[in-house]
């Protein structure tokens, strides 16, 4: 809400406001960051991936913001939850897939409730 507040009726613009969070989350954790490089060179393509889609998506969050209403744009953003929740099932094999499909079906249900009411 405080997003669609900020890009709404305070006329923040998504890529400033995306950005000016971004350092200040920056400046808060970069203290208890530690040697990185191990991770990197293990991780360098899934890192680089998340690193670009994962602001893309949150931009795009933003600017849809500023086009529709929160009660429109916040059930489809969250449907990610149920994406990301049966992918991890499925292509991560992270397993427990019955609780998955389960959680993922609720979180789905109140996705369509949000959206009908």
């Amino acid at each position: 809400m405080w997003d669609a507040h900020a890009v709404g009726p305070l006329n923040q613009p998504p890529i400033v406001y995306f950005c000016g969070a971004e350092a200040i989350r920056t400046l808060l954790l970069a203290p208890f960051v530690h040697d990185v490089r191990p991770t990197w060179e293990r991780n360098r393509r899934a890192i680089l991936g998340v690193g670009i889609l994962s602001p893309l998506a949150y931009v795009l969050v933003l600017y849809a913001l500023t086009r529709a209403p929160i009660s429109l744009v916040a059930p489809v953003r969250e449907s990610s939850v149920v994406l990301g929740a049966l992918l991890g099932a499925k292509v991560l094999e992270e397993g427990q897939i019955a609780k998955r499909i389960v959680a993922a079906t609720a979180i789905a249900l109140g996705i369509a409730a949000l959206a009908l009411s």
